[in-house]
C-alpha cells in the first residue's frame, strides 16, 4: 500500500486512459505463419504437409482411431456395471436442515416439502429427489413435519425424537417438476400423481420407512388405481386382496388374514425338539424351546 501511495504523483501526470489507447502487451499476439508462398518460406508448395496420404487431407480421423486395428478402449477388459435406471438422490443432512431453519429460510410451523427446501437454497437442482440423512442428529432440535423421497433410520429417529414427523413420498420426473415448479402448470390441467413402480412400491408401503402410501391420501390414490388394501408379503411381492400375486396362484387374502396366517405358520413345529416341547408343554411350547 505504501508503494502505491508513493507512485500516485507519477500516475497523476500520465495521460488519461481512453479506448483508443488500449492495446495488448508485447508478445500477446503472434502473427500466423504464411503457407504456400514459395520454397523460401519453408512452408511453400505442399505447405509442410508432405506428399499424399492422410496428412494431406483436411479431415483427421476421430479420436481413438488406430488405423483400423482394434483400438485400446476395445482391447482392454471391462469391469463394473452402470445402471441406466439408478436414481441419484440429493443428500440432505440434519445439520444442514437445522442451519436452514435457524437462518429463517424454512418455516417449521407448516409442513416442509422438497419445494420449500429447493426455494430455501438447499439445492441448486433436484433431479430424482431428496434423501434425508442423519449427519448432525446430535444437535438437531427442530420440531418439523417434512416430506422427502427417502430417509435413513437415524434421521427418522432424530426427527421423531423432537416430536416431528417424516414422510417418504414417490415422485416421478413429471411429478417432481410439478412439485418444484407449480407455476409452469395450469391448475386445471395438473397431471395426476404417478404411483411407484413395482421395484419402489415395497419401500413406500413400509411403516419402517414412513411410506406415504400408508397415509389417508396414499390409500385413496391406491383405491383409484384398483390396489385398495394392497400390502407386501413375506416374499417381497405386492399382494392385492382378491387377486393372485402370480399366474395360476390363489387370490391373495386381506392383510389382516395374511398376518393371522403368518402367525400360525410361525407356530408350526419344524424340528423334533419342537415336537417334544409341544407334547410336554402344550400351547406354551414356543417359550420352552
Amino acid at each position: 500500500m505504501v508503494s502505491i501511495t508513493r507512485r500516485l504523483p507519477d500516475i497523476a501526470h500520465l495521460p488519461r486512459i481512453k479506448l483508443c489507447d488500449l492495446k495488448d502487451l508485447p508478445g500477446a499476439r503472434k502473427a500466423d505463419r504464411r503457407k504456400g508462398r514459395g520454397p523460401g518460406s519453408k512452408r511453400g508448395k505442399t505447405s509442410g504437409r508432405g506428399h499424399k496420404g492422410q496428412g494431406q487431407r483436411s479431415r483427421k480421423p476421430r479420436i481413438g482411431f488406430e488405423g483400423g486395428q482394434t483400438p485400446f478402449y476395445l482391447r482392454i477388459p471391462k469391469h463394473g456395471f452402470y445402471s441406466k435406471t439408478a436414481k441419484q438422490y440429493e443428500p440432505l443432512n440434519l445439520g444442514r436442515l437445522q442451519y436452514l431453519i435457524e437462518r429463517g429460510r424454512l418455516d417449521v410451523t407448516r409442513p416442509i416439502t422438497m419445494y420449500h427446501i429447493h426455494k430455501a437454497g438447499g439445492f441448486g437442482t433436484i433431479k430424482h429427489g431428496v434423501k434425508l440423512l442423519g449427519n448432525g442428529a446430535e444437535w438437531f432440535t427442530a420440531k418439523i413435519d417434512i416430506e422427502v423421497s427417502r430417509a435413513s433410520q437415524v434421521a427418522i429417529e432424530a426427527v421423531e425424537k423432537q416430536g416431528g414427523k417424516v414422510t417418504t413420498a414417490y415422485y416421478n420426473e413429471v411429478g417432481l417438476r410439478t412439485l418444484l415448479r407449480p407455476e409452469k402448470f395450469d391448475p386445471r390441467l395438473k397431471p395426476r400423481r404417478a404411483l411407484p413402480s413395482k421395484k419402489d412400491m415395497p419401500y413406500y408401503l413400509s411403516e419402517t420407512n414412513r411410506g406415504y402410501l400408508l397415509t389417508e391420501s396414499g390409500q385413496k390414490r391406491l383405491a383409484e388405481a384398483g390396489l385398495d388394501g394392497c400390502y407386501v408379503d413375506a416374499d417381497g411381492r405386492i399382494a392385492v386382496p382378491g387377486k393372485p400375486t402370480t399366474e395360476g396362484a390363489e387370490p391373495a387374502p386381506t392383510k389382516e388374514e395374511y398376518l393371522k396366517k403368518l402367525e400360525i405358520d410361525k407356530r408350526e413345529v419344524r424340528t423334533p425338539a419342537e415336537a417334544a416341547a409341544k407334547a410336554k408343554h402344550g400351547d406354551k411350547w414356543e417359550t420352552a424351546v
